[in-house]
Parts: C-alpha cells; sequence; structure tokens
C-alpha cells in the first residue's frame, strides 16, 4: 500500500511539473507580439545608449543566444476535433538578424548627422566593419538593404574608392546597373575634387548629370535623413552644373564657367517651382540659387 501511495505521489508530482513546464512554455512562447516587443526594447536600448557603446550593444546583440520557444500544430491535429500542438524549443538571437541590420542602418545615419552635421567618422567606421560581418548572416533581403546603407556610409566617411568597388561588384541588388554606374560617376567626381583634379571631376559630373537627366530618374525625390529635406532631380542637376561652373573658373575657362552658370539657372527655376509647397526645403534651396541671381 505504502510502495501504490509513494509511486501515486511521484506520478501526482510528475504530472504537476509537466503541466508547470507546459505552462511556463506557453506563457513565453515566440509569439508575433512578444517579437515586436522584443524589437521594440532593443530599438529602446540603442537610442538610449552613447555612441561609444552602439558598436558593443550590436555585437551583442549578434551573438548573444537566447531560449526561444513555441507551439506549432501537429498536421495530424487538423483532421481531429481537437488541437494537437508539439513544443519547439531553439537558442536564437534575441530579434532577427535582418533587424540587427535595421538598427545598423539606422545608426549610420544617427552618426551621419552627429557632430553639427559633419560625420562621424570614427563611429560610421565601426559600423561598416560590423555590418561586413552581419551580412553573411541576414536573409537575403535583408543584406540588400544593409549593403545599400554600407554604400551611404563609405560614402560619409570620404572612401570614395570602397564604394565605386561596391557598386560595381553587382551586389547593390536594390539598384540597375544604370543607378550603379551614374553613382560611381558623382563618386569618381567627388574623389577628383578632394584631389583639386578639375577636369577629371568636371567629366564625371557630366556623366552623372546624364544619369540624372535619363528617364529613369525622371520621378527621382530624394530625402536627406539628417536634415528633412527633399531633394528634385533638378536640384541636384542645378548644384552639380554650379560645381562645373565653379570649376571652370579655377581652371581660367569663364565660357564654360558662364555655361554651367545658365544651365544651373535653368534647372534652379524647375527646382523652385517643385518645391513650393516644401518650406523647409524650399528656404534651403532659395540659399542656394542666391549665386545664380534667383
Amino acid at each position: 500500500m505504502k510502495k501504490l501511495i509513494a509511486a501515486v505521489v511521484v506520478l501526482v508530482v510528475i504530472v504537476l511539473a509537466a503541466v508547470g513546464v507546459v505552462k511556463w512554455c506557453w506563457e513565453n512562447r515566440d509569439t508575433t507580439e512578444s517579437r515586436r516587443e522584443a524589437r521594440k526594447a532593443v530599438s529602446k536600448e540603442l537610442r538610449e545608449t552613447p555612441p561609444e557603446g552602439v558598436l558593443a550593444k550590436l555585437e551583442k546583440l549578434a551573438s548573444e543566444k537566447s531560449l526561444h520557444v513555441w507551439f506549432e500544430k501537429d498536421a495530424e491535429g487538423k483532421e481531429c476535433p481537437c488541437r494537437f500542438w508539439t513544443l519547439r524549443m531553439a537558442s536564437q538571437t534575441r530579434v532577427p538578424y535582418d533587424y540587427i541590420g535595421q538598427l545598423t542602418e539606422n545608426q549610420i545615419i544617427r552618426f551621419a548627422g552627429n557632430d553639427k552635421d559633419k560625420p562621424n567618422a570614427q563611429r560610421i567606421k565601426e559600423l561598416i566593419a560590423f555590418s561586413e560581418k552581419l551580412l553573411p548572416l541576414c536573409t537575403k533581403d535583408g543584406a540588400a538593404s544593409l549593403t545599400e546603407r554600407r554604400l551611404d556610409a563609405f560614402f560619409l566617411v570620404g572612401d570614395y574608392d570602397s564604394a565605386i568597388t561596391l557598386l560595381e561588384s553587382g551586389k547593390i541588388t536594390t539598384r540597375t546597373p544604370l543607378w550603379c554606374k551614374g553613382t560611381a560617376a558623382k563618386l569618381r567626381a567627388h574623389k577628383a575634387m578632394d584631389a583639386k583634379e578639375y577636369k577629371e571631376a568636371i567629366k564625371q559630373l557630366q556623366v552623372f548629370g546624364e544619369f540624372m537627366l535619363s528617364d529613369e530618374q525622371k520621378d527621382f525625390e530624394d530625402c536627406d535623413p539628417t536634415t528633412g529635406i527633399y531633394y528634385s532631380r533638378e536640384w541636384v542637376v542645378a548644384r552639380n552644373f554650379m560645381r562645373c561652373s565653379n570649376m571652370s573658373r579655377e581652371l581660367g575657362d569663364t565660357a564654360a564657367a558662364d555655361k554651367y552658370k545658365a544651365d544651373a539657372k535653368k534647372y534652379f527655376t524647375i527646382a523652385l517651382e517643385k518645391a513650393k509647397e516644401d518650406k523647409k526645403s524650399l528656404a534651403a534651396l532659395k540659399e542656394e540659387v542666391k549665386p545664380v541671381g534667383l
């Protein structure tokens, strides 16, 4: 009799323990809502992290694993009035790698506008190196988005060679070959301007300008995330004509300088019309058009 009672007690303990485990698993299971809350939590943590701690936080997110629990409905359960579920467990990152990639992109934007709108080069370089390690862990779409942001990061720190190499690698799958070619020309122009190689810079800006005026870019509009200013394609084209004008004047070619300035005025006029409903963008544009007499 004592053995029977002991067996019953053991059985009850086992059942209660099993019920407790299942109850804990159910209450802590992965759901759409729990994943959303986890993303919100890590986003808040990162926003509150000082600049010097951002890289360490991202690296921890990418390497830190925790137990994830979820329940899957059995295939046989579909035929049964009772819903059968299979308990699944796995060690996974706190949030998906794609979301860590999004957070990395956000931090690149954060540092792009740091220090009175000047790039915080060291922080961005750290994020470039981290993102390279993260890319293989992301999905195809997540990697594509992060790769394009890496292009922005290279530009922000003035690493034009790496940006051009990336553009010519075929890895920017979110853009067309024509876009990659035009953007590479833009970067070559910036590199040449920094080196005061004005003839080469003008040549590359003309290639970029032709791309901007192509049918592919007819609906172009770009917002600078650090300022909130929207740029029409005419604004971009006019700005580049002004650069060509200024560089031609430096080279002593007054005729070319005057021609480029007239072209800039033509496209600035269109840009002003397009920006008339956007007070912030219009105010910035009005300052920029003063040298051409608008």
